[in-house]
């Protein structure tokens, strides 16, 4: 047999973004490791190369970086740009260049207690432990590097959805391209909330630990914007664009698997980056405010089951035959992993709910899969930051990785059970709630936040209303980053220590469930997807789009005529827009925030007993009514708290 050509403790397959966290915590400890990987070919390489780094990230600045980089930058948060995030890529990259190995690996040959890792250059490499962070591929990265933007006047149809067709959909948008969507509906979630008179990044206003206190209470913030009930939200005027998320027997609610949509809505973006249009999309901002394309006829969504003749060209629906020009397709995400085999004879293959927490597959010894979760809001660097760390400690720590591997399968499906329910396996499993997640997996290591520690009502607002970030969960403990005490101090300065979020959650838990879903829903500016506001941006639209096509140097489209294209096309968008037409007719827009000066009593309230209990004049739950007594109660001591999949 081969003698192999190295023996390690740990072999990293993948030098990308997902390692950086990992290689961090082995170089703290001093484990031996080595990084493998054949070139620089992930996806933000590609962009970089073919110059398609334009344009802003869906998740925002606390959930896009790393612990570590956010304690020396933060000042406030936003949206980076593609160009900011991969700066930081090849920053990392550079300073751990000296553990890489520059080769292609082959195969892996996992044993009981290693593998044998087989490489192009004929290397073979011993590794008592394997982490495989080589992340996914997928059809539609292919589209994003070759697509032509410059053309105009045409319709395109889209076979699939996501953050990136919304991407390109954004850029065709402004050479009046007719745009159909044909997919099972989506989550359509606005980047930027306004509350009052704030404003906050969707991924900061998420409050992940309400779960606990009741999943019903938590799943009436997260679904109250999207029931059909409420004339003035996309949904209910457009309900093709609806998706069916429900998981029977799940308690988790979002569940894993659901898909969503972040874009910038109209009225946030205006404020933003009105003043400065042309820089902003130079930058890589783009207005790409679907429900706006979907209420002005730009882009209409037809079901999944729509007929569709592709060698004529034509799309059949509602007795309509509307031609298109181009057809985009996709498909689901790919693991890249390569070839494994069990006992270096029997082919693995992956199945992302084989694997608990997304990074021990059952089926294999001491291999780790590390980047192959992705979030479902908030930034991939959450994931991959906590994944790191419980690599790490199974790794480093053999009692632990005993415990979690000694009922591995149990494990599994109490995870499964508590996120997916009874729904068959999907394309989209590996897709999370980023705030679940974490907590998760710092309950998991031992570096979480308890409930039970919690003593004042300050305590309560860091427990519920701080996100979850990984950042939360760096503060102390095996796994502390220095500096970040006084980066959660600069994010509470940001975000005034969450208490108005906070006051919110307090209002609405005070509330039955029908009446706290109308009362969610009562200002003049719901949360996602409200239609109400859309109308006084057109101007702002049509100076947008003017701006759009002189930075790149577009022509304008010829305007709609009488054209057969143009005749079909408007009969499809008056027709799609029935439902619309009617329901708009029920909406009444209230003259202010109905709850604004609730929330402001409320907040008023909050800050008169924190400073009260500060001095010791009172106790977290002294003179309190009965209902907010019994709120704050379960608060401290969280009934729902205990999940089978983190037991011992």
């Amino acid at each position: 047999m081969t003698q192999p050509s190295l023996e390690l403790e740990v072999l990293i397959i993948g030098f990308g973004f997902s390692s950086v966290p990992l290689i961090r915590e082995l170089e703290r400890t001093g484990t031996d490791f080595r990084v493998v990987s054949a070139g620089e070919l992930s996806v933000w390489d590609r962009l970089e190369e073919r110059g398609r780094l334009d344009f802003d990230l869906v998740s925002s600045y606390l959930t896009s970086f790393y612990s570590f980089d956010l304690v020396q930058d933060f000042e406030t948060d936003f949206y980076p740009t593609a160009q900011q995030f991969f700066a930081m890529h090849k920053r990392w990259r550079e300073q751990h260049r000296r553990h890489l190995i520059r080769d292609e690996v082959l195969r892996i040959d996992n044993f009981e207690t290693h593998s044998l890792v087989h490489t192009a250059s004929g290397q073979l490499l011993r590794a008592r432990n394997v982490v495989v962070a080589t992340g996914y591929q997928r059809k539609v990265l292919s589209h994003l590097l070759d697509t032509d933007y410059s053309v105009t006047g045409q319709t395109i149809l889209f076979d699939m959805i996501g953050d990136s067709v919304n991407l390109m959909i954004s850029k065709l948008i402004a050479g009046g391209n007719r745009i159909i969507i044909r997919c099972g509906g989506f989550n359509p979630r606005d980047k930027v909330v306004p509350i009052g008179d704030r404003a906050f990044t969707l991924d900061q206003l998420e409050y992940h630990n309400l779960r606990y206190v009741s999943h019903e209470l938590y799943s009436s913030f997260y679904e109250a914007s999207f029931t059909p009930d409420n004339p003035a939200l996309l949904g209910s005027q457009f309900p093709a664009i609806v998706r069916d998320n429900r998981k029977a027997g799940a308690a988790a609610s979002p569940h894993s698997g659901s898909v969503a949509i972040k874009y910038w809505p109209v009225d946030a973006y205006s404020a933003s980056f009105g003043h400065r249009l042309e820089e902003a999309i130079e930058e890589g901002y783009l207005l790409n405010d679907i429900a706006l394309w979907i209420h002005t006829g730009r882009v209409v969504v037809v079901p999944r089951e729509t007929p569709v003749d592709l060698e004529a060209r034509v799309v059949h629906h509602d007795g309509l035959e509307i031609p298109f020009d181009h057809r985009f397709s996709g498909d689901a995400e790919q693991p890249r992993l390569p070839p494994i085999l069990i006992d270096g004879t029997t082919p693995y293959t992956y199945r992302y709910r084989d694997n608990f927490m997304g990074v021990l597959p059952k089926d294999l010894q001491r291999i780790h899969c590390l980047g192959l979760t992705r979030p479902y809001t908030g930034g991939l660097a959450n994931i991959a930051e906590m994944q790191s760390l419980l690599v790490h400690k199974l790794i480093v720590n053999e009692a632990f990785r005993q415990r979690i591997t000694g009922n591995l399968e149990e494990r599994i499906a109490a995870y499964n059970r508590h996120y997916y329910g009874e729904a068959p396996p999907t394309g989209h499993d590996h897709l999370v709630y980023y705030g679940f997640y974490t907590d998760d997996v710092a309950r998991l290591v031992g570096i979480d936040h308890r409930p039970e520690d919690c003593r004042t009502l300050a305590d309560l607002l860091f427990y519920y209303a701080f996100p979850n970030n990984a950042l939360k969960y760096r503060l102390k403990g095996e796994y502390a980053v220095e500096g970040v005490a006084q980066l959660i101090d600069r994010i509470h300065t940001n975000f005034d220590h969450f208490v108005l979020p906070y006051a919110f959650v307090i209002r609405a838990g005070l509330r039955e469930p029908e009446q706290r879903r109308a009362w969610i829903n009562s200002p003049w500016r719901v949360f996602f997807n409200d239609m109400r506001h859309k109308d006084r941006y057109l101007p702002f639209l049509d100076t947008y789009l003017a701006a759009y096509r002189r930075v790149h140097g577009l022509e304008e489209p010829a305007p709609a005529g009488a054209d057969p294209k143009d005749l079909a096309w408007q009969t499809l968008v008056e027709r799609t827009s029935r439902i619309r037409d009617t329901v708009a007719a029920r909406i009444e827009t209230p003259e202010a925030f109905t709850y604004g000066e609730e929330l402001n009593q409320e907040i008023g309230d909050l800050l008169g007993r924190m400073r009260r209990e500060a001095t010791g004049e009172a106790g977290p739950l002294d003179g309190l009514d009965p209902a907010r007594r019994e709120l704050l109660e379960a608060m401290f001591a969280p009934p729902e708290h205990d999940l089978a999949f983190l037991s011992p």
